[in-house]
């Protein structure tokens, strides 16, 4: 049985970045969904740990690390810059806590450090308002 990967290279090479990070969060949902049901139905039939082997789906970690680069790379020249920088940190963060409940609960010190730089972000473009 074919390993599936989520999402597909060809959705995330489409659209603006918001739309990519929409399409990102589409799979992460999906990829969770199906993570949950495979342990379901493991623990139904055996009651042993879940394994990478017994996975039919992957994260494709590839995607969300381009997206990721390019949101890094956006500029911050202005107050409205650093706030569309921070709103797709923020909707990365909520892939990464998506994934998270998928059983990767390593996960949680990327999104946090997400947050972080989104709320510095945030808090900076404040500043300079006045």
């Amino acid at each position: 049985m074919p390993l599936i990967f989520m999402p597909h290279p060809e959705d995330t090479a489409k659209g603006e970045l918001k739309d990519r990070v929409d399409v990102l969060m589409d799979a992460a949902e999906l990829y969770k969904t199906e993570i949950l049901d495979a342990e379901k139905d493991k623990e139904v039939s055996e009651p042993k740990l879940m394994v990478p082997r017994d996975l039919k789906v992957a994260f494709n970690w590839e995607e969300i690390a381009r997206v990721l680069r390019e949101i890094r790379e956006l500029p911050e020249g202005n107050s409205s810059d650093k706030q569309r920088k921070s709103e797709l940190l923020t909707k990365l963060a909520e892939i990464y806590e998506v994934l998270r409940a998928a059983k990767m609960s390593k996960l949680e010190a990327v999104r946090l450090a997400l947050v972080s730089e989104a709320t510095h972000l945030r808090s900076g473009s404040s500043s300079n308002v006045g």
